[in-house]
């Protein structure tokens, strides 16, 4: 299952959803409300492409650190409310807590919230811009510890995941995996 944690954009976006749809593989983006104020057509593209988009709330903020229902429904609704006034349609209750921070109570909150909260089980260091892996090492850890049922986390701010993504799909679909969503 792949997945990308989208906080912002930086030009990767097209080339990302590019690679997925010439793999015809369906991705879930996690985005975040500057996001989709500031790339509605992305978001768009994403639906019309039959993506899915899951709430990593408003702000990005540590959830850990809310303990307040309200404020916590409050960074999850205003995305969902931001979410149907760009696209038409109702957000998905999917929820992934920004940077993967959370508590006992907030995955209550979400639950009562009629969220699923969805976390991962392959990522690797992608996400500072100035940083980016050589593709020799996005390939070194993509390719070594893909496994049956994994939950890929990516992020669309990678210049590297732009550059690799179709040469990726590839190389995982002839090791013989293929995508859910």
């Amino acid at each position: 299952y792949l997945t990308f944690d989208a906080g912002y954009e930086n030009g990767y976006t097209p080339a990302i959803l590019d690679a997925l749809k010439k793999h015809d593989v369906k991705a879930t983006f996690f985005v975040v409300g500057n996001y989709i104020e500031t790339s509605p057509d992305l978001i768009r593209r994403m639906v019309e492409e039959g993506h899915t988009v899951g709430n990593h709330t408003y702000h990005h903020p540590d959830m850990s650190k809310i303990c307040e229902k309200a404020a916590f429904q409050t960074e999850l609704e205003s995305l969902a409310t931001l979410y149907k006034e760009t696209t038409g349609q109702d957000m998905v209750k999917f929820y992934r807590p920004p940077q993967g921070k959370y508590s006992e109570q907030n995955l209550q909150q979400a639950k009562e919230l009629g969220y699923k909260t969805f976390f991962w089980s392959l990522a690797y260091v992608d996400w500072y811009v100035d940083k980016q892996p050589t593709k020799e090492q996005a390939f070194s850890k993509l390719l070594t510890r893909i496994h049956p049922g994994a939950v890929v986390l990516l992020h669309s701010t990678s210049k590297t995941n732009a550059e690799i993504l179709d040469e990726l799909l590839t190389k995982w679909k002839e090791m013989g995996y293929t995508f859910g969503t």
